[in-house]
């Protein structure tokens, strides 16, 4: 063979090892994206959203979504699968999956549909939840461990939400154990379906109700209530989106909109520097002020179209509790926010003396500086003590960390 013969064979060879080392696969996600899983070292992390997945050849993506997948290639229509994992390898041609489809072909995969986490039972109950049901949001990755991000004590019964707890804010790191409270719940008894038990109501359902009641017409016109998930955080929405029917309450739209939103967005800057626990119910249902000669109180209750009537509560409460407590005694206390427009003075200071001002991840923000104007809904800041008692559904049976006292450290740095 002649040298240059040879030489040009080598550097083909060259060339082709060098393009398959150089080779990546591309697949589209659609509408409904999946779970993004990948290994770092020893741990599994859910990725951020990417629009389009993009490997090295050989390397392998895990895809997670609840209810399966629709997967769509280049040489056939969609087809689907149940199975919530799906494993994609950087072939040369393309990607390969675990599903029986047609190899190397895959170019766009999405859920079936919107919803991003399941719902479990947990045979373990939330506190002084042990008559009703303890519903969890979360995902199970199998071998890998699972995220459990909401859950939720509920009287299936009355179709009534009790309480939620939730850690702030949810991890991307999958496992077998969570901080906070989530960690003694499990995924025991999958919830297949919702949809067909409660009944789907909207804001506007409660603006056309307003709009058929002249007395309620006439105190508050059709915008000053809307009907939302108890649960405001946007780090929840999607996660909590399918089921904002069991979830959802009557929420005055400035107390929503306005302080409750300057706490949760408090608490985000906070969670840089500390976790944790919260727990959010209601309480009460507003009264309205009598307008007649009688005297008479009305209750503020909703008559839909639907045939159901929903009570507007009179108050919002989270209990929040640091995970890591100090000694300063403002590490738990529980907000409460009032539902209502007409809330009085000594409503307010019947139920507790506000001590906002005395924690410190709440001083200087935009929630002390406005908490007193009723334009953003009226909140105040009430020990646990104050409050326990008076507060519908309010967990009594609570495990309070006790803090690390300075002795205590001494004494364990001389033990053997």
């Amino acid at each position: 063979m002649e040298p240059l013969t040879t030489l040009i064979i080598a550097l083909g060879i060259l060339s082709l090892k060098s393009g398959d080392a150089s080779a990546t696969c591309s697949v589209d996600i659609g509408i409904y994206p999946p779970k993004i899983v990948s290994r770092f070292g020893s741990k599994n992390l859910i990725l951020p959203f990417e629009p389009v997945v993009t490997r090295d050849l050989y390397r392998t993506v895990d895809l997670y979504c609840a209810n399966g997948f629709k997967l769509t290639g280049r040489n056939y229509g969609e087809q689907q699968s149940t199975d919530p994992h799906l494993q994609l390898k950087c072939e040369g041609d393309g990607f390969s999956s675990n599903v029986n489809i047609d190899e190397y072909s895959l170019n766009r995969v999405q859920c079936r549909d919107a919803q991003s986490m399941e719902m479990y039972e947990s045979q373990t109950a939330l506190p002084d939840c042990e008559g009703f049901m303890t519903l969890v949001v979360g995902f199970s990755f199998g071998a890998l461990g699972s995220l459990k991000n909401v859950a939720v004590c509920y009287d299936i019964d009355k179709q009534q939400m009790k309480y939620i707890g939730y850690t702030a804010y949810p991890t991307n790191v999958i496992g077998k154990t969570q901080d906070g409270q989530m960690d003694s719940l499990g995924l025991d008894v999958r919830v297949s379906d919702t949809s067909g038990i409660f009944k789907q109501i909207s804001t506007l359902d409660i603006t056309n109700a307003f709009g058929r009641d002249t007395q309620l017409k006439q105190l508050f016109g059709q915008e000053t209530f809307d009907y939302q998930n108890l649960i405001q955080d946007g780090a929840f929405k999607s996660d909590l989106s399918t089921f904002d029917n069991m979830l959802g309450i009557v929420w005055l739209r400035a107390l929503r909109t306005g302080n409750w939103r300057h706490l949760l967005n408090a608490l985000q800057r906070a969670n840089s520097k500390g976790r944790y626990d919260v727990r959010v119910g209601v309480s009460g249902i507003v009264n309205l002020p009598s307008l007649q000669s009688c005297n008479e109180t009305r209750q503020l209750t909703i008559d839909l179209e639907n045939g159901k009537t929903v009570s507007v509560p009179a108050h919002i409460w989270a209990h929040i509790r640091a995970l890591q407590p100090t000694l300063n005694g403002t590490d738990e206390f529980v907000v409460v926010g009032h539902n209502s427009p007409f809330i009085t003075n000594n409503e307010r200071v019947g139920l507790c003396s506000s001590m906002c001002q005395e924690v410190d991840w709440l001083k200087d923000t935009l929630f002390s500086k406005l908490q007193h104007y009723p334009v953003y809904g009226l909140v105040q800041c009430c020990r646990l003590s104050d409050v326990a008692d008076k507060l519908d559904n309010f967990p009594k049976s609570v495990d309070i960390p006790s803090p690390i006292l300075d002795s205590d450290k001494i004494e364990s740095s001389h033990e053997v």
